[in-house]
């Protein structure tokens, strides 16, 4: 099997391990993916309850509606089980989740799980036509929701449970744990859930994942994470895709507190800094477009971990601190979660890592053959992470999800439509799709999806939609753009055409996916095979998606002037062409990183005091953020002053000040020497030693840490 690559994770453990003699083998049999012993724990839940038997008193969830510990949260979620085994809702159901981030959601991934049924989470910020869509389509037999979105479930045909309003029925189920009948199960490898990912057909596929792929993930990642019992991991993903799973379930295996993240979603930027901070994260899971968008420095975080789509190089360069990792990792739903890993490190190039313990990549060439070393081929995954396959779809199924041709019988790989390349490193490079699926925010998005939605109407004759960027700078972000070639028939204008062709797609689609340019164009550019030639579409005209919401409004006051040449920039618009009526959201297309983004520009000008993401989306037109921020700035004005306080401390620092100063520094000392041998800075060196250089080092590491930046103000009373 030589000439070929492929990517074996056993020498992946630590990024000191990457001899060149290592980093490209062929094939062997006994993989350890094959041959690993079963896992410790047989389901995803029993994974909570093994860490809640040993640390029942932890805090295993802090939400917007208090603190909860592990027998807390434990006890809940029996209740819920118990409900639902009475409802005959148990081993082979599928039970949808429709809720707002909260202490319901999490009872709610537990008491599933434990009634030994499989989870559906569906995002609330979906139209309801997708919302149904997914509820028919995976078949659920209990929709589990709240009163906030009762309007969107009476729609649908499955019974369904409003978790806020249930209160009084739940607390009356016993709160000891349910005993599942596993010798009895017919499924040996039952699922665990499902999750629905962008489609071609122009509807989302679901993605269904067993028990033994997430117990394998979950058995692999909290150590090449280190994630320990100290730490508190930021949760703000929406549990509709799988980042969330990343975010929760490792935690809760090593007895960690889950901080979730509001429920509006709207901490962007300095506001979401202030947050992590004031809660104390030490680990941050996010996207690496969120990430550009925190103005500061986070001291706390000491493992920074970012995928769902490429992380620019600049970026790396920016967070890098002594004592902090930077994990990138990847993977797609279909193989659970991630699938490779590596530790990204200042002024070196940006890949993919290599594959997890018990993964393994090939990578193939379009005839499914093995493609020789360097170079490039499709992505393959396999290993025990690979899912069962797409819900009622076998022929997608079928074409994904392969044999592996290379392992013993019975083994798979998943195809990724990603192409990639292994570098002399051993590592693998990630160099693009190879089909019409994109990332945009983290989100996974096939065109086709957005392609078909338009090209079911009767005006549109073809619909090209791709991922563009806003300018030719590196890094610069990307938006979606859509070409429309009219019908011939069409009797609609160009203008109106694209006007009603944006309330389709905003009705049809999950906002993240909504395109925010629409071109309608005389033809499209073609490859001599006839094929659109995506490579060569035109640069978007530079106008956004607007929808006209009523007659325009000029700016009177000169805030209103002000906030509309900020808001005209961020989109591309002439000012005098923005109604200071128009929402922001809903007809101008914006999205939270736009939203970000104005609010940042806004601070920089000093226009408007101090504005909030919130302000944005409470008071979504110009009119109305004008007149918050005028309101807020007179209450400013007319408070009287108060003296200087000094900061609270935070989350770390507060516990040491509590014990008083002389605890205080033996607490600090002994961290000291716990963590300094574990500390790390980058530095080049041309081979010899320098105790100069080692004394500018050991200084580095030294003011890094946490118990010499700050003071505790002595006061007297």
């Amino acid at each position: 099997m030589s000439g070929h690559t492929e990517v074996l994770p056993a020498h992946a453990a630590h990024p000191g391990n990457r001899g060149r003699h290592a980093s490209r083998r062929a094939y062997q049999h006994g993989h350890p993916a094959h041959d690993r012993a079963a896992p410790r724990v047989r389901r995803l839940h029993q994974v909570f309850e093994t860490t809640c038997d040993r640390t029942p008193t932890a805090v295993a969830v802090e939400c917007e509606q208090g603190r909860f510990t592990y027998d807390e949260l434990d006890r809940r979620a029996n209740q819920l089980a118990h409900h639902l085994v009475d409802n005959q809702i148990g081993a082979g159901a599928r039970v949808g989740i429709l809720l707002p981030r909260s202490i319901h959601t999490y009872v709610a991934l537990l008491g599933i799980g434990k009634a030994g049924a499989a989870f559906v989470p569906i995002d609330p910020a979906s139209p309801s036509d997708r919302i149904s869509y997914i509820a028919a389509d995976a078949d659920v037999d209990l929709l589990l929701t709240s009163s906030d979105f009762s309007g969107a479930a009476t729609e649908l045909s499955c019974p369904i449970l409003q978790i806020d309003t249930s209160t009084d029925l739940l607390v009356t189920a016993p709160s000891t744990r349910v005993v599942l009948d596993d010798a009895n199960q017919r499924d040996p490898d039952p699922a665990a859930y499902v999750i629905y990912t962008s489609g071609s057909s122009g509807r989302p596929k679901g993605v269904e994942v067993t028990q033994a792929s997430i117990r394998n993930f979950l058995d692999v990642v909290p150590a090449i994470y280190d994630v320990r019992p100290t730490d508190r991991v930021y949760q703000g993903m929406t549990i509709s895709f799988d980042f969330s799973i990343e975010e929760i379930w490792p935690t809760w295996s090593v007895g960690a507190t889950l901080v979730a993240g509001p429920t509006d979603s709207r901490r962007l930027g300095a506001e979401l800094a202030d947050f992590l901070e004031h809660t104390g994260v030490t680990v941050f899971y996010c996207v690496p477009t969120l990430l550009a968008t925190i103005p500061r420095e986070l001291p706390l975080v000491r493992t920074l971990l970012v995928g769902g789509e490429a992380c620019p190089a600049q970026l790396v360069d920016r967070w890098s601190r002594p004592g902090r990792r930077i994990l990138n990792t990847y993977g797609p739903t279909e193989a659970t979660v991630t699938a490779t890993w590596g530790q990204l490190l200042p002024r070196r190039p940006v890949t993919i890592g290599r594959p997890l313990p018990t993964y393994s990549v090939v990578l193939l060439d379009e005839a499914r053959r093995p493609v020789p070393d360097g170079e490039v081929g499709e992505i393959c995954i396999g290993g025990p992470g690979v899912a069962r396959g797409y819900v009622g779809r076998p022929e997608l199924t079928a074409d994904r999800f392969i044999e592996h041709a290379m392992a013993p019988a019975g083994n798979r790989l998943y195809r990724t439509g990603d192409l990639g390349r292994i570098t002399d490193d051993g590592e693998i490079e990630y160099l693009g799709r190879a089909d019409a699926e994109v990332k945009i925010r983290g989100y996974r998005v096939d065109l086709g999806e957005i392609e078909n939605v338009l090209l079911e109407d009767t005006e549109v004759a073809q619909a090209v939609a791709a991922l563009t960027a806003l300018s030719d700078e590196d890094g610069a972000p990307s938006e979606l753009a859509v070409y429309v070639v009219a019908s011939a028939d069409a009797p609609n204008q160009e203008h109106d055409l694209a006007d009603r062709l944006h309330l389709v797609l905003r009705q049809r689609l999950p906002g993240y996916m909504v395109p925010s340019f629409l071109d309608i164009v005389a033809g499209l550019p073609t490859m001599p095979s006839g094929k659109v030639d995506r490579a060569s579409l035109p640069t978007p005209s530079g106008r956004r998606l607007v929808t006209a919401g009523g007659p325009f409004a000029a700016a009177e006051s000169e805030l209103e002037k002000q906030l509309r040449a900020v808001w005209a920039e961020v989109f591309g618009l002439e000012p005098d062409s923005l109604s200071v009526e128009a929402d922001f959201f809903a007809e101008l297309g914006g999205h939270s990183l736009l939203a970000a983004t104005v609010v940042s520009q806004l601070r920089a000008r000093r226009i408007g005091g101090c504005p909030a993401v919130r302000d944005l989306y409470d008071n979504p037109t110009i009119r109305s953020l004008a007149a918050r921020l005028e309101t807020a700035t007179a209450t400013a004005a007319e408070a009287p002053a108060s003296p200087p306080r000094e900061p609270p401390l935070r989350h770390g620092t507060s516990r040491i000040a509590r014990a008083g100063m002389v605890q205080a520094v033996a607490i600090y000392l002994l961290l000291l020497v716990i963590t300094l041998p574990i500390s790390y800075v980058y530095t080049i060196n041309d081979g010899d030693v320098s105790v100069s250089v080692l004394i500018q080092l050991m200084t580095a590491i030294l003011i890094s840490y946490l118990g010499v930046r700050w003071v505790v103000p002595i006061t007297t009373v």
